[in-house]
């Protein structure tokens, strides 16, 4: 069985070393370099280095070469021992040597004379010391991870810490060293996580979030990653999943957040009504909850699987509760306005009110008609219901105030929602013999809200029909075969799958629009807010596929390092151009060739003393409670067949192989 696998690696290594010309692959072990000598700082050659898992057990045996250096390139991250035995020398055993994802751990030991049945042991002597490399790189483990004072339980968000990183606004918008976004590259478990489709954009954001109690490590390098891994980006962000161990080990955890013994947001107490029970405002809620639980350790099986040292498992499962409300603030019409009366200040110390419909019904909207023929002067019913709805909308706990402009007021309220989030972790480990490990990291993470506060889709108004929520499923899957052939090459090969279809707006549909008719009305043409949040729905889903391989040969005094990477990204969207439903934009057209007749009441006599600007909002004031239009709109989308349909479906597809 040993020697199929050796030939299968060997294999692989050929067919990618031929075929993938390209070098941007990602490692996701370290190394244990050093050198032998004895107390006259005589080199020591032969000598047998035995490199141990204190976690799996697994070992790794090597053997001085003729300077007395050795290198065992293709080490899992984790805690080794490191075990050097010589003819006539005392035996040395250095415990607690870390090894990082990319980067080297250096041993450096000093025989003593003796016999080999003596030990001499040094704890933790292992240092990260980059002699094989150029690499800058600063890495958090264990315990740093999960005691770092960050109120996320998203991984990424430990980078912030590390040297370079800099932080604007939120955590997503944050850079390092300066860079654009495109020159990050963050991998999880070999698999590179950020989205395709915002990867330039928005490149500090991943399509699968490492979770803190999954993660292992995370290792930032800042400059010369090396050939592995240079060709995917100037800055490798790469996170390693825990690993199970030889002993069992696991813990339940839960983390929550509540607002009760907060103050209220200053402006809520200023514009919101006092609860008649309690004589207070409401409050934005946030009572976020993350319960989770890790367990791992040995798989065994009864008859099959006896051995602790040969198949681990390691299970993380965590959910994110969030019950969300965010205060909204929204311009309304005066009351007044819906009879049609308009209010501007021609002076600072002066005010004057003109009702639209009675100056409309004195002008001749049809001048080429004998006699008098009035412009309309009464609100449209369609306008005139949904401009009640929002009046209506204001009698709960929001509150209403005055604006500088006498015909609007300012709406505040609290919109609630909610997201639901799961994120379930597996990673199973084989060492199928002392030579050949078979890995697989499995990720699928669930992703629900009922409104989408993100991408402001939740209500215009309290009550209102039309808003839009999120969710997606998403996945990674990552699996890893790392050999030693002998003992002077190992080779990693992996195979990795990131996936997964994220829904916008799947509740929007023509029931939303049913109180403006089955239209989307432009009623801000006023100077109000729109009663329209989403238009339609959309979805995008973009799978990236990638084989990557790695072959390290130790010669002398030298490591080589050969392989390439195959990657394949496909791109769907689906976005409806212009919504599912027509747009109806109201105005009144001042063109001096035949525009609108009705245009004819905003001038100075009916207006005395009114600005440009006072003259503009009286149109638009007008125009909207009339339902005067200007334009339908609509646009006619080609399907992937050109076949043209009047708001159809905009469909985009894309490929690239890299």
């Amino acid at each position: 069985m040993a020697k199929l696998f050796s030939r299968i690696t060997a294999l692989t290594a050929f067919v990618a070393l031929l075929v993938v010309p390209g070098f941007a692959q990602t490692s996701t072990t370290g190394s244990i370099a050093g050198a032998v000598t004895d107390q006259t700082g005589a080199v020591v050659a032969g000598a047998e280095v035995v490199i141990k898992n204190n976690g799996t057990l697994a070992e790794s045996t090597i053997t001085t070469t003729d300077n007395g250096t050795f290198n065992v390139p293709s080490l899992a991250t984790g805690v080794y021992t490191v075990t050097i035995k010589a003819s006539g020398f005392k035996q040395m055993v250095v415990t607690d040597v870390k090894v990082d994802v990319a980067k080297a751990s250096t041993v450096n030991a000093q025989l003593e004379i003796g016999a080999p049945t003596e030990i001499v042991t040094i704890v933790g002597s292992g240092e990260l010391l980059q002699t094989q490399s150029a690499n800058v790189a600063s890495t958090i483990t264990g315990r740093q991870i999960t005691d770092l004072p960050y109120a996320s339980r998203n991984a990424l968000d430990v980078v912030l810490f590390l040297p370079g990183t800099a932080t604007v606004g939120r955590p997503r918008q944050s850079s390092v060293n300066g860079l654009p976004k495109g020159a990050l590259n963050i991998t999880l478990d070999g698999v590179q996580v950020q989205d395709p489709l915002l990867k330039n954009s928005d490149g500090f954001f991943t399509y699968i979030q490492p979770k803190t109690d999954a993660i292992e490590e995370v290792t930032l390098s800042t400059a010369t990653p090396g050939a592995e891994s240079a060709g995917a980006g100037a800055v490798q962000i790469k996170f390693a999943t825990r690993q199970g161990t030889s002993e069992y080990h696991g813990s339940a955890y839960i983390y929550h957040r509540n607002s009760w013994f907060n103050s209220n947001y200053w402006f809520n107490n200023r514009d919101l009504r006092e609860d008649p029970v309690d004589k207070k405002a409401p409050r934005a809620r946030v009572l976020l909850t993350q319960p989770g639980i890790r367990f791992g350790g040995p798989i065994l099986i009864p008859k099959l699987l006896t051995n602790r040292e040969r198949a681990f498992f390691f299970v993380n499962y965590e959910e994110y509760r969030l019950p969300e409300s965010t205060a909204r603030q929204r311009t309304i019409f005066h009351p007044s306005v819906l009879s049609g009366n308009f209010t501007y200040n021609p002076t600072p110390t002066t005010t004057v009110t003109r009702n639209l419909f009675a100056l409309a019904a004195a002008t001749d909207c049809a001048p080429t008609t004998p006699g008098l023929q009035p412009c309309p002067s009464t609100v449209d019913p369609t306008i005139g219901a949904l401009l009640a709805d929002i009046q209506a909308s204001t009698s709960g706990t929001g509150g209403v105030a005055t604006t500088s402009d006498p015909n609007l007021m300012q709406f505040s309220f609290i919109n609630s929602g909610g997201q639901t989030r799961r994120f379930p972790t597996v990673n199973l480990t084989w060492n199928i013999t002392n030579n050949h490990q078979l890995s697989n990291v499995w990720n699928y993470q669930q992703f629900n809200s009922t409104i989408d506060f993100l991408n402001n889709a939740d209500p215009r108004f309290p009550g209102f029909p039309n808003f839009g929520s999120q969710a997606s499923n998403r996945f990674s899957n990552s699996t890893a075969l790392i050999s030693k052939i002998g003992t002077s090459i190992s080779n990693e090969a992996r195979f990795a799958l990131v996936g997964g279809t994220v829904v916008f707006f799947p509740q929007t549909s023509l029931a939303q629009f049913e109180n403006q008719r089955g239209f989307n009305i432009g009623i801000n043409a006023g100077g109000i807010t729109s009663a329209t949040a989403v238009t339609a729905p959309q979805r995008r889903n973009g799978p990236v596929q990638t084989f990557s391989d790695t072959l390290n040969w130790v010669k002398g005094n030298h490591t080589w390092s050969f392989g390439g990477n195959y990657t394949r990204t496909n791109l769907f969207s689906l976005f409806p151009n212009g919504g599912i439903v027509r747009g109806i934009t109201l105005g009144i057209d001042q063109n001096s060739q035949g525009g609108d007749p009705a245009n004819a009441i905003f001038n100075s006599t009916n207006f005395p003393g009114a600005s440009t600007t006072q003259l503009g909002n009286a149109r638009g004031i007008y125009a909207t409670l009339i339902g005067r239009m200007t334009a339908v709109g609509g646009t006619a989308v080609a399907d992937e067949q050109l076949n043209y349909t009047l708001n159809g479906n905009g469909i985009e597809r894309a490929g690239q192989k890299a």
